[in-house]
């Protein structure tokens, strides 16, 4: 566990608050900001088709993530950024992680924020 997911443990109940009733879970939080952050930095390294519009989505999503924590007094750009850290730290070190999560799981989570307000 990273300290940003200690960190994170010791916020649980106001993000998952700000994220009701999309997330479950602090773990599940952190690891659909994770894949945000992973997704963006793998459009910008592999540059596929389109990327330059699918990283504007991508961060769009991370935008609304930093503002809907920013809205009930968390520091939504500091907690966004810790993630990134903690991806391209597990990245320099050529470590993949597994959250147990699905493809259809993280899709689904993308959609409940985006409806978010």
């Amino acid at each position: 566990m990273t300290q940003t997911e200690i960190y994170l443990n010791d916020l649980q109940s106001p993000i998952l608050e700000t994220f009701k009733p999309i997330f479950k879970s602090i773990e599940k939080f952190y690891a659909t900001c994770y894949l945000i952050i992973k997704n963006e930095h793998v459009l910008s390294q592999e540059q596929p088709e389109l990327w330059e519009e699918k990283i504007k989505t991508v961060q769009w999503f991370k935008d609304k993530i930093e503002r809907k924590l920013n809205d009930n007094n968390l520091n939504g750009k500091d907690i966004v950024a810790d993630i990134a850290s903690d991806y391209f730290e597990d990245y320099v070190h050529y470590k993949e992680r597994d959250f147990k999560m699905t493809n259809e799981e993280f899709i689904s989570y993308i959609k409940q924020i985006q409806s978010l307000p």
